[in-house]
């Protein structure tokens, strides 16, 4: 539900106070949030201008942190953003992910150079996702593939569906990792037992198996 308060029309705004106007003379930097989303959702809702509409939203989702975890199905949920302005959201969320993530991308020498590329595909998630990182024979990533996202019950991920992501790609090695949306970073028995049938699988067909990070909230761990 939308906040009752009352909302002046973006009209009644002097020019020079408005988010686009404030963006051209000042710069990005210098906007609130709510200007950011206000200028990505471009218009507001019947008696509520765009400003009110990006404030609520903001406030319901916890902020860009809580918005950018979100998938597409619930975004659309959200008062204010429909379907068309949900994939738009999710178009915007993912051009600075890849923006921000495959320029930074270094050789997977340990699990910390693994984590540093599975955390923005997994931190704070609140649905459980299964991620392979492939790479090359010199262990230098080529290709984050999403293998399955889930909703309110943990991901079933088959050895035989990431050995074929990684092939598929011209991978000669790879590292996997998922998250728990409970926070918690305790494996479970699944979690053990792929693990294992990966790295057998792997070495069967000559792939190398580099391991399985966990990842709860902003924290992880490797299996």
């Amino acid at each position: 539900m939308f906040d009752e308060e009352e909302e002046e029309p973006l009209a009644a705004v002097p020019p020079h106070d408005r988010p686009r106007e404030r963006l051209r003379r000042l710069g990005p930097s210098v906007l609130t949030d709510e200007e950011i989303l206000a200028l990505v959702l471009g218009t507001g809702q019947p008696g509520r201008n765009v400003l009110a509409t990006a404030r609520s939203i903001l406030r319901q989702t916890g902020g860009f942190s809580g918005l950018a975890a979100m998938d597409v199905t619930r975004l659309e949920r959200l008062p204010g953003i429909g379907p068309a302005m949900a994939g738009r959201l999710t178009a915007t969320l993912e051009i600075w992910r890849r923006a921000g993530t495959t320029s930074a991308w270094s050789p997977l020498v340990d699990d910390e150079a693994t984590s540093r590329i599975v955390l923005p595909e997994l931190a704070h998630r609140s649905t459980e996702r299964f991620v392979v990182v492939v790479a090359d024979r010199a262990v230098r990533p080529l290709e984050v593939v999403f293998v399955r996202d889930g909703g309110d019950i943990p991901v079933q991920v088959e050895p035989s569906e990431v050995l074929q992501a990684v092939l598929t790609r011209g991978g000669r090695s790879f590292a996997v990792a998922h998250n728990h949306p409970s926070g918690s970073l305790e494996p479970s028995v699944a979690d053990m037992a792929v693990t294992r049938r990966l790295g057998a699988g792997a070495a069967t067909i000559g792939l190398r198996f580099l391991g399985h990070i966990l990842v709860a909230g902003s924290e992880w761990m490797r299996l």
